[in-house]
């Protein structure tokens, strides 16, 4: 059993492994952040009918609250002033009616508010992890980029710093070996300078000449001189 458990546990981290090399994590991160988004954009949308179905339960309430005092104050006029009892009991008739629709208004307005809160709720959830989530994404986005651009300049193969410093050397060994094929050209060309230095040249020559020539006749006078 532990054996097959290892080989389970070393198989799936094989195929996390491979599924991490294929995942492109900035891409995902962003989809699932526009999923966000529109969750949000949804949510908003829900609490704005939400609060106009509010604000239209407000409304009909304090329309019905104003009928109920209207009623009320008929019923006592037609018991008081008109002394019609029948009169007078049709009136509070139509308050309780009114006083019932009250009611259940009331509850609907309570209810209703009570969901706008909780999408309220929501909504600020949602903006407050849309947050943490994008600044999440842009630090680590700035440190995989980090990462790959060490592991760039660290690679023989594909460091950018290498690849250009290859290129100036050989750009430079295309120079040097273009110096040497290239023919010497001859800059001083001037005539009588050349004849100059052809005279001086052949005047030194002859001087070397003379003092060979002396070098050599010393021995022969000394042997005379010794005769």
């Amino acid at each position: 059993m532990n054996s097959l458990k290892k080989i389970f546990i070393s198989i799936k981290s094989q195929v996390d492994q491979v599924a991490n090399d294929f995942e492109n994590h900035e891409a995902l991160a962003e989809a699932a952040i526009q999923d966000l988004q529109t969750l949000g954009s949804k949510t908003r949308l829900h609490l704005h009918r939400v609060s106009k179905m509010s604000t239209h339960y407000q409304k009909q309430l304090e329309q019905q609250q104003k009928q109920a005092q209207l009623w009320s104050e008929r019923a006592l006029k037609a018991k008081n002033e008109d002394e019609d009892e029948q009169k007078a009991l049709q009136c509070i008739k139509r308050l309780r009616q009114t006083q019932q629709q009250i009611t259940l208004l009331e509850q609907q307005y309570e209810e209703s508010c009570k969901q706008e809160s909780k999408i309220r709720d929501d909504l600020n959830r949602i903006s407050e992890q849309l947050q943490v989530l994008k600044n999440k994404k842009e630090i680590l986005a700035a440190r995989q980029n980090r990462a790959d651009l060490q592991e760039s300049l660290n690679s023989k193969s594909t460091n950018p710093a290498l690849e250009v410093n290859n290129i100036f050397e050989r750009w430079e060994g295309s120079v040097v070996s273009s110096e040497f094929e290239a023919p010497d050209c001859d800059f001083d060309s001037d005539p009588l300078a050349q004849e100059f230095e052809h005279e001086e040249d052949e005047l030194a020559l002859k001087m070397i000449l003379d003092e060979l020539e002396k070098q050599n006749q010393q021995p022969e006078n000394t042997a005379k001189d010794k005769k």
